[in-house]
Parts: C-alpha cells; sequence; structure tokens
C-alpha cells in the first residue's frame, strides 16, 4: 500500500495531537519549536498532511515521546510511504532523463489539503498525472516486462 489510509492519518494526527497537549503545549508553540508554520500542525492533527520522517523525529523529540509512540502500529504504513515517495523521486528523474518536461508545483486544494502536481509536456500539451502517477508507474513497470521479453536475450537454457 503506498499511500496512508484516511483514518491511518487521522490516528497519526490524533497521536500527535493528544502528545502536544499532554506535553501542555498549544500547536502554535509546537510549530515554533519545530520550525513550522502553525498551519502544518494543525493539519498534522487533523490528518490532511503526514509529516516525514525527519519532522516526525523532531515533532518527537519536542514531545519527548518516541516516534514508535506516535505510528504505532502505523510504522508500515509510513515505511510503504517513504518507499513509494523514494520510488516517485527515482521515476521523476528518469522522466526528467528521457526529456519528458516535467515540473511539481505545490498547492493547496479547496479542502485546505496539500498537493503536488505533476504536470508533464507531452507534444505541447501539459497534462498533470499526479492523481494516477501510482497507476502510470504499475503500467510503465508492465510495459517493460514485455518489451525486454521481445527485446532481451535469455542467457540461461530453459
Amino acid at each position: 500500500m503506498p499511500y496512508m489510509t484516511d483514518d491511518e492519518r487521522r490516528e497519526l494526527g490524533q497521536k500527535i495531537k493528544t502528545a502536544r497537549k499532554s506535553k501542555g503545549l498549544s500547536q502554535e508553540q509546537l510549530a515554533d519549536l519545530v520550525g513550522y508554520k502553525v498551519g502544518t500542525i494543525s493539519k498534522y492533527e487533523q490528518g490532511y498532511r503526514i509529516p516525514d520522517i525527519g519532522m516526525l523525529k523532531k515533532i518527537s523529540a519536542e514531545l519527548e515521546c518516541n516516534v514508535a509512540d506516535l505510528v504505532g502500529n502505523l510504522e508500515e504504513a509510513l515505511k510503504d510511504e517513504e518507499q513509494f515517495e523514494e520510488a516517485i523521486q527515482g521515476y521523476v528523474t528518469w522522466l526528467r532523463g528521457v526529456d519528458i518536461m516535467l515540473t511539481t508545483p505545490s498547492y493547496e486544494e479547496k479542502d485546505g489539503k496539500e498537493k503536488i502536481a505533476f504536470i508533464v509536456d507531452i507534444d505541447g500539451i501539459p497534462l498533470d498525472i499526479g492523481d494516477n502517477l501510482d497507476v502510470i508507474m504499475q503500467m510503465g513497470k508492465e510495459h517493460f516486462k514485455l518489451l525486454a521479453k521481445q527485446f532481451g536475450k535469455c542467457i540461461y537454457d530453459t
């Protein structure tokens, strides 16, 4: 599973909020301590965004708890999310390497969720592939397998 579910995001947010309140901190105070805006902390706590692992470490340090206290059974989901983000970065690098024009601006949706667009230029037409990037990557993988079978040379006897 490459993404955390909404329930997992809300659960993580609730754990951050509970730890913050038990420490006696406001969202503003926690934001100041970790060097982020209060709106970002609010979005973490509401489950609209999830902190990356570095920010999660900062938050847990300021709240004097372990990262495991915050993520609990979400640890596997965070690991999957981190691996997926690394895969996306590799894919973006590859696209740019094969001269696909690509830009990745971030924006805020109407519901307050921050998103990153993946705008590619295909034959002069700008297309946002961000919402389907995981599907495109999977299709690319399957396409590569077909091409490898067609053009590759078997290195062992069957």
